[in-house]
């Protein structure tokens, strides 16, 4: 016959063992609360004021305490065409512009990982997607005679990276939140094509003067060929994989 302290001794551990699963089976998780601010809209002043070809615009939404979903769309807005640009689309040097518009695109979404528990604030890590388009639309008129030729392309691509930045409080509805480091890799391609009003034009020539234009340009010249195609001589640029870096301040009304 068992001990009668050994059988009280085992129907308390199978009461006491009973008693935890339950508890684990009708105890709510703990779950991360999501911020009483959740959403915030803002703009980038330095956007504004630079001849980037476009305005920052910025979206987020905090949907749980250290998690964040991030929009920055670069709306275009038509400025004057860097030098650096410009130069390496011109076919010579004896023209004076009368047309040089340049626009730019950009979307950026981004799943920040608040390091904190008080999103949309604090440090953050975040891995995005980043896509960019680029369009110009430059006339030169030749100083000998009346007739103009016009450059028109656009470049564009998709890319992935990660960023790192931090989002400061300035008040209790502002924040100001500066990407520090943005890298990313895009694979980018696009088109441009030339034209002259000269009725005039010797096609094959002006496509050889494309040719050495086009030739100066940065890391891709080299594989650049002009292809006439009617009175117009176009350029489609090979698919290229760019390196990218961002850079980023925005100023962000939170609700």
């Amino acid at each position: 016959m068992k001990s009668p302290a050994l059988l009280l001794a085992f129907a308390l551990l199978l009461s006491l063992s009973s008693n935890i699963v339950a508890q684990q089976r009708f105890t709510p998780r703990k779950t991360q609360s999501a911020p009483e601010q959740k959403f915030s809209v803002g703009f980038a002043p330095f956007s504004m004021l630079l001849p980037s070809g476009k305005v920052n615009l910025h979206g987020e939404w905090a949907y749980s305490a250290n998690k964040s979903v991030s929009l920055l769309l670069g709306i275009p807005r038509p400025t004057t065409a860097p030098g650096f640009i410009a130069n390496n689309l011109d076919l010579n040097d004896e023209g004076d512009a009368t047309t040089n518009r340049y626009t730019s695109f950009s979307a950026v979404i981004e799943h920040r990982f608040y390091l904190g528990q008080n999103a949309p604030r604090g440090f953050y890590l975040a891995p995005y997607t980043r896509y960019n388009n680029f369009g110009i639309t430059r006339t030169t008129e030749n100083a000998d005679n009346e007739f103009k030729t016009t450059v028109k392309g656009s470049i564009g691509g998709l890319g992935l990276g990660a960023a790192a930045g931090v989002q400061f409080r300035l008040g209790d509805f502002l924040t100001l939140d500066a990407t520090l480091a943005g890298v990313d890799f895009k694979w980018m391609r696009g088109t441009l094509t030339y034209s002259s009003d000269d009725p005039e034009n010797d096609v094959a020539a002006f496509r050889d003067k494309v040719q050495e234009a086009v030739g100066d340009i940065p890391f891709i010249g080299s594989k650049l060929i002009p292809a006439i195609e009617g009175n117009t001589v176009k350029v489609r640029t090979p698919g290229v994989l760019m390196p990218g870096y961002r850079f980023n301040l925005t100023l962000n009304y939170l609700f």
